[in-house]
């Protein structure tokens, strides 16, 4: 409440102590021409400093659920890593038996093509040629028998590949 007369302001708070009390109590605040400035600067302050508390509660909210968004997709980054390695390692598997060992699915497609079978694409010299090293290492390492030609239907892979077990004759 402006009270314009500073004097009779004054000579009210002098005689009724109590009144500033009494009015702040009823939400009211006494206010005189030489505190009218410093009133409306602290209650400008005062409502400045509601407006960045409720911006700051909402940024925490806002910041909340962006690190709740970026755990998801760390998460799903993570998956989508360990999903890549298991493909990896399966591909590797898959070129191993292709590849790698004695009796290896290339060198026994490529002995196909050797007796005469007709193909219309050779497969990939240079996978057949790394497969060919591969499959005389292993023979070599396993005691230097020579290939023969019945070696395809001997090996229990091309026999599960090729479905039974016995030799035609």
């Amino acid at each position: 409440m402006f009270i314009p007369v500073e004097p009779a302001f004054l000579l009210a708070i002098d005689r009724q102590p109590e009144l500033i009390s009494e009015a702040l109590k009823n939400n009211i605040m006494l206010v005189s021409p030489t505190t009218l400035l410093v009133a409306l600067r602290t209650i400008a302050n005062l409502w400045r400093y509601e407006h960045q508390s409720r911006n700051a509660q909402k940024i925490a909210e806002r910041a909340g659920r962006l690190y709740d968004k970026m755990r998801l997709f760390v998460d799903d980054m993570s998956a989508i890593g360990q999903g890549l390695d298991k493909a990896q390692d399966n591909y590797r598997q898959a070129m191993k038996k292709l590849a790698s060992g004695r009796g290896n699915l290339l060198v026994q497609a490529e002995s196909f093509r050797e007796l005469g079978v007709e193909v219309k694409r050779e497969i990939n010299p240079e996978l057949v040629e790394q497969a060919t090293a591969q499959d005389e290492e292993y023979r070599l390492a396993q005691g230097g028998n020579p290939p023969e030609d019945n070696d395809i239907l001997s090996d229990p892979t091309a026999t599960a590949m090729f479905g039974g077990g016995s030799r035609p004759r």
